[in-house]
């Protein structure tokens, strides 16, 4: 189905981390394999810099293996001196000092912009994820709207015709593409294998109105009825035609069964094909820019959609709209979205490859330091809460990148070791010869 342009409620962003996602998107179509594909990449890029940085982290280690006999001694030997005892400390860390400086600053240096990828792209993520949100709900406003135009045409000033809508399965609407420049969508009855054509219209991408006018001396296109004021105008027009009314027992109201509900009944079948054509999901996760809880939904209501998308791109008249039919397609189509198995990857990668990194990065039989402990507690829950509570896409890029840490962390330690083994034979070749030269 031709993909058809229409008005957003939220702009779609833009940025570095988006640039390079859409590009992947282009090549892979589909967007959680080319965050995968992204985050595999960035891996790979930045391993030559982890691995520099933990190299700096042992030169480190190292001088402070050399430093702190030193520091011992000048303890034990000016316990009852203070003043002298800092004085002497103070020219240990001033002989270290160079050294350990410069690896305190690559380790701050690393740390920053590591949280910068991590935080930018979330960001980025995040607002993908709101507009994604908005791009799925107004191509199914506007399937509606379309659905709602037609059958104003075929209702036009007759209303008697609305009662064709009292048996709604006999309905559907279609989009016809025989003409690409000119889509339109039909309104047919069913009796048996036979379809009898009722209405056709333009398949329409904008239902507001504006006329030019002359403001303080120039022309001015101005807004005269803007899309969301003429949906509702409609909807209102077809909630005034009451199909039935049944009596509500023990009650003395009545339930009304009004063209609108026998319009969004009608469209229920051609609504559910455009979310179906249109929806995002990957694996058991029905709706990616979701989290995988099951406490959440699929399909949001109406709150839920203002919650991730934000009040101040949702325009007036929208609740009355969104209510019209995606109760409806909720009903229908909606479910669990997920059952944590996401949240609890990541916590499981995160523990895995903190343990991992803590045991490659210590010697054998060194105590793990508290630091790397605390570690393997603090950073497996920020990523349970950022995997729990915001959409799936972001806990894919973080499964991934836990991932790729552990595939690459081996490779690291292998090259740092045969630095060091290189280190060390020529420090023993220069030992071999200054002690020939003794004789």
């Amino acid at each position: 189905m031709a993909v058809l342009s229409f008005l957003m409620s939220v702009a779609e962003p833009s940025g570095f981390w988006i640039t390079i996602i859409r590009a992947f998107e282009n090549v892979t179509n589909n967007y959680v394999l080319a965050i995968i594909f992204l985050t595999v990449v960035i891996k790979l890029l930045w391993t030559p810099i982890e691995t520099f940085n933990r190299r700096s982290q042992q030169k480190m280690s190292q001088t402070q293996a050399k430093m702190q006999p030193e520091l011992d001694a000048i303890n034990k030997k000016y316990a009852k001196d203070p003043n002298l005892l800092k004085q002497k400390q103070n020219e240990v860390y001033k002989k270290y000092n160079s050294k350990s400086m410069g690896g305190c600053f690559l380790m701050l240096l690393f740390m920053a912009l590591n949280l910068t990828i991590f935080f930018t792209l979330f960001s980025g993520l995040n607002t993908m994820g709101a507009y994604k949100i908005s791009e799925s709900y107004d191509y199914l406003k506007y399937s509606y709207a379309n659905v709602l135009e037609v059958t104003n045409k075929y209702i036009a000033d007759e209303t008697q015709r609305a009662d064709i809508f009292k048996n709604p399965e006999n309905l559907v609407y279609r989009i016809d593409e025989t003409n690409p420049e000119n889509i339109e969508i039909v309104l047919l009855q069913i009796d048996g294998e036979s379809e009898t054509e009722l209405a056709r219209g333009e398949y329409k991408t904008d239902f507001s109105t504006s006329e030019t006018q002359v403001v303080d001396g120039q022309e001015q296109t101005v807004v005269i009825q803007t899309t969301n004021e003429y949906l509702t105008e409609l909807i209102n027009k077809f909630d005034a035609i009451i199909l039935e009314e049944t009596a509500i027992e023990n009650s003395e109201e009545t339930e009304k069964y009004t063209l609108t509900n026998g319009v969004t009944d009608a469209s229920s079948s051609f609504i559910i094909q455009r979310y179906q054509s249109n929806k995002e999901s990957f694996l058991w996760i029905d709706n990616i820019w979701i989290s995988d809880s099951p406490f959440n939904q699929s399909i949001v209501d109406y709150n839920g959609y203002v919650s991730q998308i934000g009040s101040q791109n949702v325009e007036e008249g929208e609740e009355q709209i969104y209510n019209a039919f995606m109760p409806n397609l909720q009903t229908r189509q909606s479910r669990t979205n997920g059952y944590f198995i996401l949240p609890i990857l990541c916590i499981l990668a995160s523990v895995m490859t903190t343990l991992l990194s803590s045991r490659l990065g210590k010697k054998k039989g060194e105590k793990t330091p508290n630091q790397n402990k605390w570690l393997a507690i603090i950073m497996p829950i920020i990523f349970g809460v950022f995997a729990l509570f915001y959409n799936s896409v972001f806990a894919i890029y973080m499964l991934t990148s836990q991932i790729m840490t552990a595939i690459t962390l081996p490779l690291q330690n292998l090259v740092l070791k045969a630095i060091d083994n290189r280190k060390k034979k020529k420090e023993e070749e220069k030992t071999e010869i200054d002690y020939t030269r003794k004789f």
